[in-house]
């Protein structure tokens, strides 16, 4: 889906007489892996007919992705982070003639939309946290919201087994905690292969060489997604390579797409790589044609300290690229180790030096076999209609008041 400008929205389309009315709030529709999962879920429901799914969002400082075609769409107005009528307008939102069940994904968005739904007329209210358990540990503020929404929801969905048991162990009751896995895209479930061609140009664009396919690492520069501990552990390769006495090691360039905000972290990563002498580290924005790079790529890279279930993991896995991930978060139940991708200790740069290495020498027929197996794991455990009903079978419970 294209990102834009987020103009002010009314409802922009009239569900056809549904039976029940659902509610997806979140903070923004900026880039992000949890505004992607919410809106593949809306046009999965908006076809399916049990529920009829409404997006509704209150922060309008980034680009969006565009809501899918026949959803309802609704920003709601908020005059800075203390206007006072803003609960308003979530318990208006909320309220029974508007909503059946509100799911309410991320902290913020979740302790709104529960504390509202502590007022007579209110639609039962789900938190969806979001996050592995280590993004709790290092943001106290994210870990408050979210664990005071999960006390007050009627039902709270994890996307990764370890949040779930930071919330058991924090007083929410287990009857509560549901987790459901992130669904793969119908981009990804759907895809008809690139071409050569296709993957040639998308290279040449980037820059790159297309005789020498990357290694792609994409992510946004933050401290949970590690990009300088791959670049240490590229390192490391090279140097293996060197003491086995290759005098001149040839790595595939490392590319580094993702959103380049934090600029101190961008720069410091560039002076890294420039300091350990890999001089074929590429650092690009975001790539719009995400599928095509990660069909070019070598292999994909996670080198993450923290995740829930991330997008770029079950994508790749799911395209048929070779994947080397952390064991983060749900990531050692996407991948199966040594058959349908590659696992490393987090925040290890050795082990992940020694991942890297195995992938690298893989020859190409283990690693299209690797792929193929990768994929039919991924339709056959997390396909779009799949992960859906579990949604959907939620709701129903949370609606009869079973949850």
């Amino acid at each position: 889906m294209s990102s834009a400008q987020v103009p002010v929205l009314a409802d922009r389309a009239q569900p056809t007489s549904p039976a029940r009315r659902l509610t997806l709030l979140i903070d923004s529709l900026a880039p992000g892996g949890a505004q992607t999962q919410l809106l593949q879920l809306a046009a999965c429901l908006q076809g399916g007919g049990r529920w009829q799914p409404r997006v509704a969002w209150y922060n309008t400082d980034h680009p969006f992705f565009a809501v899918p075609p026949g959803v309802t769409a609704q920003l709601l107005p908020r005059r800075g982070r203390r206007d006072p009528q803003f609960p308003l307008q979530i318990r208006r939102l909320g309220r029974r003639q508007h909503s059946d069940v509100v799911h309410a994904w991320l902290g913020a968005p979740g302790l709104y939309a529960t504390l509202a739904g502590r007022l007579p007329g209110m639609a039962p209210v789900i938190a969806a946290v979001r996050n592995s358990a280590g993004v709790f540990q290092a943001d106290r503020t994210c870990a408050a919201m979210s664990l005071t929404a999960a006390h007050l929801a009627a039902a709270v969905t994890v996307n990764s087994r370890d949040a779930g048991d930071w919330l058991a162990a924090r007083g929410v009751p287990r009857r509560r905690i549901h987790f459901i896995a992130n669904l793969l895209t119908p981009a990804v479930q759907d895809r008809v292969p690139s071409s050569q061609e296709e993957r040639r140009r998308l290279l040449q664009d980037l820059g790159l060489d297309p005789a020498r396919p990357p290694i792609v690492a994409l992510g946004r520069f933050d401290g949970y997604k590690n990009q300088d501990g791959l670049v240490r552990a590229l390192g490391l390769v090279r140097d293996a390579a060197v003491a086995r006495g290759v005098e001149d090691p040839k790595l595939p360039p490392l590319l580094l797409a993702g959103f380049l905000e934090d600029g101190a972290r961008v720069e410091a990563v560039r002076h890294l790589a420039t300091m350990l002498g890999l001089s074929d580290v590429h650092i690009v924005p975001a790539v719009t044609d995400v599928a095509t790079l990660l069909e070019a790529a070598r292999f994909s890279v996670l080198a993450s300290r923290s995740e829930g279930t991330p997008n770029v993991v079950l994508e790749g896995l799911g395209l048929g690229t070779v994947v080397v991930a952390t064991r983060v978060g749900e990531v050692p139940h996407l991948v199966h180790d040594g058959v349908t991708g590659l696992l490393c200790a987090v925040d290890d740069d050795a082990d992940l030096a020694r991942a890297l290495h195995q992938a690298l020498a893989m020859p190409a027929a283990d690693c299209a076999a690797m792929g193929r197996r990768a994929r039919a794991d991924m339709l056959e455990r997390f396909s779009t209609q799949r992960i859906a009903n579990q949604y959907q079978a939620l709701y129903d419970a949370v609606l009869a008041g079973k949850s």
